[in-house]
C-alpha cells in the first residue's frame, strides 16, 4: 500500500472508534429511563403496566397503587428475610407480564439499580415500550407523590378493628413521608411499634405478627426515609 495514503486511513479508522461506540449505544438503548414526574404523568394518562422489582416485604411497606410485584432478586442485607428461589423471580415470570409486547410497562425499585437489571430482562422477553423510573419509588415519595401500603391487611388472624387502627396508624407514616416531614414519620413508626406491642400485650396479635409489623415500619418504612 501507498505510504501516502496511511494518514487519511489513520484519519478515517480514528473517526470510526469515536462515532462506532456512540452508534452500538444507540442500537442498545432498548429501554427509556424517566423521572418520577414523568413516571407519574403516564400513569396518570393510563393504558400503562406498573412492574415493582423489590421483594414482597418492600412491596407490603410501600407501592405505587396499581403495581404489580414481581421480584428481580433477592435483598442481602435485611436480616429475617427469606432468599427468594429463581422460580420466584423476574427472569422465570416473563409470562405474567402483559400478552400484547407493545403494552407500555413502567418499572421501579427503591433508587433505580434494580429495576435498570429488570428493565433489560423485560427487553429481552420482547417488549418495545419499556420505562425505568430510574430514580426509584424513594424520589417519588419525596416528591409528594402517593403510595400505599398492604403489610397490615397481609396479617391472617388479626381482627378487623386492630387491623385498622394499624392501618390509621400506617398512613399517618405515610402521610408524613410524602410531605417531607422524616422527623414526625419517624415519631410515628415509633409510636407505631409501640402500638404493635400493646396490642401484643393484649393477645390482639400473636408475637409472629407483630415481629411482622414491627420488622416491616422499622426496615422497610423507615429504609423510604
Amino acid at each position: 500500500m501507498d505510504k501516502q495514503y496511511l494518514p487519511y486511513l489513520a484519519a478515517i479508522l480514528f473517526a470510526f472508534l469515536i462515532i462506532a461506540p456512540g452508534v452500538a449505544g444507540a442500537e442498545g438503548s432498548t429501554y427509556t429511563n424517566v423521572s418520577v414526574n414523568d413516571a407519574k404523568n403516564m400513569i396518570e394518562e393510563g393504558n400503562v403496566f406498573i412492574l415493582d422489582v423489590r421483594t414482597p416485604d418492600e412491596f407490603h411497606a410501600a407501592h405505587i397503587k396499581g403495581a404489580v410485584l414481581i421480584p428481580v432478586t433477592s435483598l442481602k442485607n435485611p436480616p429475617g428475610e427469606p432468599i427468594l428461589s429463581y422460580e420466584y423471580l423476574l427472569a422465570n415470570r416473563t409470562d405474567e407480564l402483559p400478552d400484547d409486547c407493545n403494552t407500555k410497562i413502567l418499572i421501579y425499585c427503591k433508587t433505580g439499580t434494580r429495576s435498570t437489571n429488570a428493565s433489560k430482562v423485560v427487553v429481552n422477553a420482547g417488549y418495545s415500550n419499556v420505562y425505568n423510573m430510574n430514580e426509584g419509588i424513594k424520589v417519588w415519595i419525596d416528591a409528594g407523590y402517593p403510595v400505599v401500603s398492604s403489610f397490615v391487611d397481609e396479617l391472617d388472624c388479626a381482627d378487623d378493628s386492630t387491623k385498622t387502627a394499624l392501618n390509621v396508624k400506617v398512613n399517618n407514616i405515610l402521610c408524613h413521608l410524602q410531605k417531607g416531614n422524616d422527623a414526625k414519620a419517624i415519631k410515628k413508626i415509633s409510636t407505631f411499634n409501640a402500638f404493635v406491642n400493646k396490642t401484643r400485650a393484649e393477645c390482639r396479635l400473636n408475637s409472629t405478627e407483630a415481629d411482622y409489623l414491627i420488622h416491616e415500619s422499622t426496615v422497610h418504612l423507615m429504609d423510604l426515609i
